[in-house]
């Protein structure tokens, strides 16, 4: 979805195609921008204001569809809630369910001309950036492997301008935004991909051809070096899939040369079948999430390059597959972690505590 900053709307000429969209707040109040389209309009949304229960209330909606006199295939009227209760959480969440019921409708470009209302603390140029950061996490969508019904699932929207009176400021306060959203969608896109295409050795190659282009340097450790320097825990963990672990380290210096970094350290089971202490068919579906944590922490570390952020952080995630097989670590197996204590393994199933022990302890001394 292209998504830009525009000049307020002046005349309803301007708003050519697709919806414009306005707001109120709580109490039915217009904004000027809603007061100027239904004015436009012949007073099409005061009309059929007087046959809604729309209030203004937070996420409340009104929809006037093929308005006589606009060139605008719709008008939607957004209600924004208390405006002194309004701030950038709250916006981001409006500008989703706006995508959301644009998208619901099949419709293909807007122009999202909200006001700021008075004693609302949220600065302008933030009000146009967070309603398009919102905008943009909801068009998400993972749909590679569709085959069937794909209308079903089509985001519509194509299109998305933002009216701020000072464009160059909204433009600048959404780069930073763009950049998590960046973010979210690589994590979104490492969780929902299938075990058999996101195994650790894949997980580690996108997650450096992702990182690296945006200056962040990246290492993968294989179980060899891991078993060199004794990561008992984590190779223990994977040691009953075919599928070869590994620790990716992620290092970001956007901050003082000689500043300490902040450590982000993920979990990323790539698969989690519990191990020869299998879980029940029902508890072995969705386990390709295992490796959320390890997600969210690339994401992070892209969010951060993205933005160009001023710390020094470093990332590092244990990649691995909990499987079952005649190597596969059993119960009542000992195993020595890299910090050199030992586990005595009770179930299988536990292994998150072991892939971060050993990435903990690798983080911690030498970082």
């Amino acid at each position: 979805m292209q998504i830009s900053f525009v000049a307020p709307v002046t005349a309803s000429g301007e708003v050519s195609a697709g919806a414009w969209v306005v707001g109120a707040v709580e109490g039915g109040v217009l904004l000027p921008a809603a007061a100027r389209a239904d004015k436009a309009s012949g007073g099409a949304i005061g009309r059929a204001l007087k046959f809604s229960k729309f209030s203004g209330k937070a996420g409340q909606m009104l929809e006037v569809l093929a308005p006589a006199g606009l060139k605008a295939s719709r008008l939607l009227l957004a209600g924004l809630g208390k405006a002194e209760a309004l701030d950038e959480k709250g916006l981001e969440t409006l500008g989703a369910q706006i995508l959301g019921r644009l998208n619901t409708a099949g419709e293909t470009a807007a122009t999202f001309d909200l006001d700021l209302p008075k004693g609302c603390k949220v600065k302008k140029p933030e009000l146009a950036a967070h309603l398009a950061f919102g905008a943009a996490l909801k068009s998400y969508a993972f749909d590679k492997y569709r085959t069937r019904n794909l209308d079903e699932f089509k985001r519509s929207m194509k299109t998305l301008r933002l009216a701020t009176p000072d464009g160059a400021a909204a433009k600048k306060a959404y780069a930073g935004l763009a950049a998590v959203a960046d973010g979210i969608f690589l994590a979104r896109d490492l969780v929902n991909e299938p075990p058999n295409v996101l195994y650790p050795q894949e997980f580690a190659r996108r997650a450096k051809a992702a990182l690296t282009r945006l200056g962040v340097k990246v290492e993968i450790l294989g179980e060899a070096e891991m078993k060199r320097q004794g990561f008992g825990a984590l190779v223990g963990v994977g040691q009953g899939s075919d599928r070869e672990s590994q620790l990716v380290v992620m290092q970001w210096n956007g901050g003082k040369k000689s500043g300490k970094p902040v450590a982000l350290v993920g979990k990323g089971v790539c698969f989690d079948s519990g191990g020869l202490s299998l879980k029940p068919g029902n508890a072995m579906m969705g386990m390709k999430g295992d490796m959320a944590g390890a997600a969210a922490v690339t994401g992070t570390m892209l969010a951060l390059a993205a933005r160009k952020a001023r710390v020094n952080a470093v990332g590092v995630i244990g990649l691995v597959e909990n499987m079952p097989s005649g190597g596969a670590t059993r119960p009542d197996d000992v195993l020595t972690t890299l910090s050199g204590q030992t586990v005595e393994v009770l179930n299988t199933d536990a292994e998150g505590r072991l892939v971060l022990a050993d990435a903990l302890t690798y983080t911690q001394r030498r970082f």
